[in-house]
């Protein structure tokens, strides 16, 4: 389902609508209202319906792209890209768990879009048509605010699923991948698929956004996770030394994390590492081997002259 298409959807699957303005009900009388509706069956099965959409389109996004960076990068041009290669192609059974647990974080993210349309309908979210509601500098601006909330907060929650406890129950299913393939990109434990799922929920509770903005959001979101799983690295030498180009993350910036589960936490930018001294001193030197020149083929020399 399109961002587009949020608004219209509740009304075409029986959801409850809520004309009141934002703040009107409680969060007590909500929630009594979302019970209700639940334990009604024509809306529980308008919420499944709502929800099976929601999954049908996003496990169709995320196959799409993950297929492209695959067939590309591990098919199409395997040979040719060899030498770019970070460390070690994925293995089959780590490939096969990265597609069973990315299914079942693509439920959880389903659901987390439902819970949007079901505030979108009640007040409590704004994701609006007209670019020039809340005027042309919100509309450029919101997308940047939108990356730079995700990127600090991923950061903090990412830390914190390094915690002993959160890495041995939790966090540690992602890990499973030393040597990640661009399926591993929603490869995660349910708990923090919950918790990544969650941040954006977050950011839309406190501001508007144009829905046009929230579907660049959510694709940019998908397309540079599975590019930071995708094992082998694709941006030009001299990428990670630019002053401007430096402070995006790389393939090897990510796939160093997986190795060793240590450092490089950030996810779109690298200035949260650099700024609390966690980003691996052995990044730079990587990413330049893994963008050397591809070594030159031996010719076979000529028979000598009778």
């Amino acid at each position: 389902m399109t961002v587009a298409g949020v608004r219209g959807a509740g009304v075409e699957q029986g959801l409850p609508h809520n004309p009141g303005t934002k703040g009107d009900a409680t969060m007590h009388e909500w929630l009594q209202d979302l019970a209700s509706a639940l334990g009604d069956p024509v809306s529980w099965q308008a919420y499944r319906r709502v929800l099976a959409r929601f999954a049908l389109a996003e496990g169709l996004q995320y196959a799409a792209i993950a297929l492209a960076f695959w067939g590309t990068l591990h098919v199409l041009l395997r040979r040719r890209l060899a030498h770019r290669l970070i460390s070690g192609w994925p293995r089959r059974g780590d490939v096969r768990r990265e597609i069973v647990y990315s299914a079942s974080s693509l439920l959880l993210y389903s659901a987390g879009a439902a819970a949007i349309l079901g505030l979108l309908a009640d007040g409590r979210v704004e994701i609006y048509e007209d670019p020039r509601r809340h005027g042309i500098a919100w509309l450029l601006l919101s997308l940047p605010v939108l990356l730079l909330w995700q990127d600090l907060c991923f950061y903090a929650s990412h830390r914190l699923m390094h915690t002993r406890w959160m890495f041995r129950h939790v966090h540690g299913v992602h890990h499973r991948s030393r040597e990640p393939s661009p399926w591993a990109a929603y490869a995660m434990h349910p708990v923090e698929a919950m918790v990544n799922g969650g941040l954006p929920l977050l950011a839309l509770a406190v501001m508007p956004v144009q829905e046009h903005v929230l579907g660049l959001f959510v694709l940019h979101q998908v397309a540079r996770n599975i590019h930071g799983h995708a094992a082998i690295e694709s941006l030009p030498r001299g990428f990670t030394r630019h002053w401007f180009w430096g402070r995006f993350t790389t393939t090897t910036h990510h796939h160093l994390h997986h190795e060793t589960a240590q450092g490089n936490y950030g996810l779109w930018f690298t200035w949260w590492d650099r700024l609390f001294g966690t980003e691996r001193v052995d990044y730079l030197q990587r990413f330049d081997a893994a963008t050397g020149p591809r070594p030159a083929q031996a010719r076979p020399t000529a028979e000598p002259a009778a």
